[in-house]
């Protein structure tokens, strides 16, 4: 039995909760969140899009925590969005209070479930649910950085490349590290770095400005990591987790390369990075490290 939980039923929650049901099979999936009547609405609609794909899947919602019971991986994404002019890290104060009682009210009733962070600011929300679950670093991960690198390889794809293996680390934010040492294609042999780092790092806010919000791409990247951890495939993708060590970096959460598999985290991938990139990745780790210390962590 099979059973993925999400709290917030909003537009990422519900657009990563339709990805789900295409993307891994389960057997029950389940929408929290403080409006009851959204989740309630979200979780019928849901259940009658998964048997037009031919998918017997028992869904539901409401607004009590008690709902999750029995879920083996809970995403988080309730908390306010970000607004035009707004970075992530503007979000810390308010977002913060919010997903602490979310964490408690998993742990009490979700207690073997693993944690998917997707709400902003991703790392910072990342590490504060890690340290408020008292569970296994691994067990509570985010959300992040994979998008950024999907993001990258698409502008990639846009200047003409193919065969595109991306990887972008760091804050999922303005920090982030395009990591030209580990980013390989085929087909694009001049390629105006700083352009495509500029549109990968503005691509989200263009989005925003435009239509308020995104939701598509991040929907399935939190599928594509339940998979990998409902379907044991030990895939290696850029993940924000809890560092100890790794990369000279420690108390912190941040995207890195690791594998993915039904324990959570399974592993740290640590690449030779070039002088820079580490340099990149080491400063994105004090720039959240300095906004975590500021509200007590």
């Amino acid at each position: 039995m099979t059973k993925i939980g999400f709290v917030g039923a909003g537009r990422i929650g519900s657009t990563s909760a339709f990805a789900c049901m295409h993307m891994l099979d389960m057997d029950e999936l389940v929408l929290v969140d403080i409006v009851r009547e959204l989740a309630e609405g979200e979780a019928m609609d849901l259940s009658a899009s998964g048997i037009a794909i031919e998918k017997e899947i028992r869904v539901y919602g409401g607004d009590d925590y008690s709902l999750l019971k029995n879920s083996d991986v809970v995403a988080v994404s309730a908390g306010i969005a970000r607004k035009p002019g707004m970075t992530r890290l503007d979000l810390t104060r308010t977002n913060v209070g919010i997903i602490k009682d979310v964490v408690k009210n998993i742990v009490e009733h979700a207690p073997n479930a693993l944690i998917l962070m997707i709400t902003n600011p991703l790392d910072i929300m990342t590490y504060v649910a890690y340290r408020e679950s008292g569970k296994r670093r691994g067990e509570v991960f985010g959300m992040g950085s994979i998008h950024d690198s999907v993001r990258l390889k698409e502008q990639l794809i846009l200047a003409g490349a193919k065969n595109v293996r991306a990887y972008v680390l760091g804050e999922h934010g303005d920090s982030m590290v395009v990591v030209r040492s580990l980013t390989e294609f085929e087909g694009l042999d001049d390629v105006n770095w700083e352009e495509i780092e500029r549109n990968t790092r503005d691509r989200g806010m263009e989005i925003i400005k435009r239509k308020g919000a995104t939701f598509y791409a991040p929907g399935n990247c939190v599928a594509k990591m339940v998979r990998a951890v409902i379907h044991d495939t030990n895939e290696e993708m850029p993940v924000s987790v809890t560092l100890d060590g790794e990369y000279g970096i420690e108390d912190v959460a941040l995207g890195v390369p690791a594998i993915l598999g039904k324990d959570g985290v399974e592993e740290i991938v640590e690449y030779p990075l070039s002088e820079d990139e580490l340099s990149g990745l080491r400063r994105s780790a004090e720039i959240l490290r300095e906004r975590l210390t500021e509200i007590g962590y």
